[in-house]
């Protein structure tokens, strides 16, 4: 989802000094280094901390979300010893060198986790990214939505050889804030994507969402359908701007929902001449969040019955907001568990539903409200669509004959192995997708050239 830092959203920065090549008997001990902080058992968030020389200034990446630059004050640097803070993200750290690597405790808010910091960027291996120099042509390009005072900044991929009639598709990203690439974990999906169409003959435009990166615009009051507006303005800019006659659009998990938006659209210049929908949801919203949440008790170990009752009382409570209001259903959450035991597991369940009425934002009461029922069903444009057997976010055993049925056109294709971003998987899991190597699943890849290629008639 579009969020940051430890409930989504950490840290920030690169690499010179080597393991090995550290001394320290130097002045101090600024560089780059990298860690781990355990969230839980089954997840850790990796960062990249650079202390600049001077002793002034820290950056922090979070390479795992795609979070870069992030940019905090030293408040003491020596040869042994580090304190920093971040303010951007309610963060700091204090720690002291020992037997060559940085000891200490990272806090957030009112989370503290010890971290232990080694030199380097410590890079995952992502063999999938594209490397220079590119068999086809690379366009940085600027296209507005003037409604929401928004300028997207995005990458234009142009095969060798391009012309008005080779096709061309506007991907848009899944839920929560991303860059072009949709980074995460170090991986890139969107730029594999891009490099292997460009490969095969099709353009395509990735962008940077509204206040992400290079675009402008203030995401703090979008919702779904707002973002649907910024890809609209895509579609445009491609037809209008760029004179391409084929256009379509390649929505992943949320993306899929705004392809679906436009393609059932009445406005003909924004409507996309095909749809590719990746891990497409079926379902209204609270069902595909309760559906989330059932899934990941389970896989902490927490009993059926427990889980059931957890999902019915967060089913009332999205109900509750949908009829009367966030504010109304936060007074009510204790009453939505008469008749349960009590006991910590109810307790923390209470907690949970709490902490969701005070992260309540527009975009979530509208998303936990919206069922892409309706433009699904509308879409008259040729659709492929994608699930991988392993989703634990949008899961295909109830996402997928949901959707065979309300759009019997369209192209559904279920791929044994793969989870939500469509890599060869084992557990399917969120915390499996850092463990990955593999951004994409090469089958994908092709299906999705086959498709655009045989709708556009080459």
């Amino acid at each position: 989802m579009k969020r940051l830092i430890l409930a989504k959203a950490v840290i920030a920065a690169a690499c010179i000094i080597l393991p090995g090549l550290y001394s320290e008997a130097q002045e101090n001990i600024s560089g780059k280094w990298n860690g781990k902080l355990e969230l839980s058992s089954r997840n850790s968030l990796r960062i990249v901390v650079d202390i600049a020389a001077d002793g002034k200034t820290v950056t922090l990446d979070s390479p795992d979300q795609g979070a870069r630059g992030i940019k905090g004050f030293v408040k003491y640097l020596s040869a042994d010893s580090v304190r920093f803070t971040v303010p951007k993200i309610a963060a700091s750290f204090a720690g002291g060198l020992r037997a060559g690597q940085i000891n200490g405790i990272f806090k957030q808010g009112s989370i503290e986790l010890p971290l232990e910091l080694v030199p380097g960027e410590g890079k995952r291996n992502r063999p999938q990214t594209p490397q220079a120099p590119f068999p086809y042509i690379i366009k940085e390009v600027t296209f507005a939505n003037p409604a929401a005072d928004a300028v997207l900044a995005g990458t234009l991929t142009l095969p060798e050889g391009f012309g008005a009639d080779t096709p061309v598709v506007l991907m848009v990203t899944g839920s929560g804030l991303q860059n072009r690439d949709e980074e995460l974990f170090e991986h890139r999906p969107f730029a594999v994507i891009a490099d292997y169409l460009a490969r095969r003959g099709i353009a395509s435009l990735r962008y940077d969402d509204r206040g992400v990166g290079q675009s402008t615009g203030d995401p703090t009051e979008a919702k779904t359908t707002d973002f649907a507006q910024d890809a609209a303005a895509g579609v445009e800019y491609l037809r209008n701007k760029e004179g391409f006659a084929k256009t379509g659009v390649l929505g992943h998990s949320e993306g899929s929902t705004v392809a679906f938006i436009l393609g059932a659209g009445r406005n003909e210049a924004s409507r996309p001449d095909f749809i590719v929908a990746m891990g497409a949801p079926a379902l209204r919203g609270d069902s595909i969040l309760a559906d989330q949440s059932a899934t990941a008790m389970r896989q902490s170990g927490v009993g059926e019955t427990e889980i059931a009752d957890y999902c019915r009382a967060l089913l009332e409570f999205y109900d509750i907001v949908r009829r009367e209001g966030v504010d109304k259903a936060d007074s009510k959450i204790d009453g939505l568990f008469a008749g349960m035991p009590e006991g910590t597991v109810y307790g923390q369940m209470k907690m949970n539903l709490h902490a969701i009425a005070r992260s309540m934002n527009p975009w979530l009461t509208q998303f936990v409200a919206f069922s892409p029922a309706e433009v699904i069903k509308s879409a008259k444009v040729p659709a492929f669509v994608l699930y991988g057997s392993l989703d634990q976010q949008v899961r295909p055993e109830i996402n997928m004959p949901r959707m065979q049925a309300l759009a019997p056109g369209a192209a559904v294709k279920l791929y044994e192995g793969l989870n939500h971003p469509f890599q060869h998987a084992v557990r399917g899991d969120i915390a499996e997708y850092a463990e990955i190597e593999e951004t994409i699943s090469p089958e994908v890849l092709s299906d999705i050239a086959d498709f655009i290629l045989k709708v556009c008639g080459d």
